[in-house]
């Protein structure tokens, strides 16, 4: 009997760049994305949200703040769906192989893959005007 093998934790490097474009996006000069920063569980992200950016495994939503985010150099506007396992795209097949409820925080990102999410993972979302 094979024993599947548990997906490698991800490792997250946040370069200079990427830093002064989330710094951007978040600036409060633009109105549009809202006034509200903050953090939510993957399965509280709602649809419209621009996502911003994620944590590192282990730390839970009472314990992240947005300085403390991995921020993705090109944020979303999040359209959460349920989980699809029989998704063939990179992000669903790397989840297939988390323990515990995910949800898909959008199924058309720049990535053209998935953003499947552990349902109680920290999400730093800018909420929709």
């Amino acid at each position: 009997m094979n024993t599947p093998t548990p997906a490698p934790a991800r490792t997250f490097v946040v370069d200079a760049e990427t830093r002064a474009l989330f710094e951007d996006v978040v600036a409060k000069d633009r109105p549009q994305l809202g006034d509200a920063l903050t953090v939510v569980r993957a399965d509280a992200v709602p649809a419209g949200a621009l996502v911003l950016g994620c944590y590192p495994e282990g730390v839970s939503v009472e314990e992240a703040t947005p300085a403390g985010a991995i921020t993705h150099s090109d944020p979303y506007t999040a359209a959460p769906v349920p989980y699809d396992p029989a998704c063939g795209c990179v992000g669903c097949t790397e989840a297939r192989g988390w323990s515990g409820p995910v949800i898909t925080l959008a199924t058309e990102t720049m990535w053209e893959a998935c953003d499947a999410v552990p349902a109680a993972a920290p999400v730093l979302v800018r909420l929709a005007a």
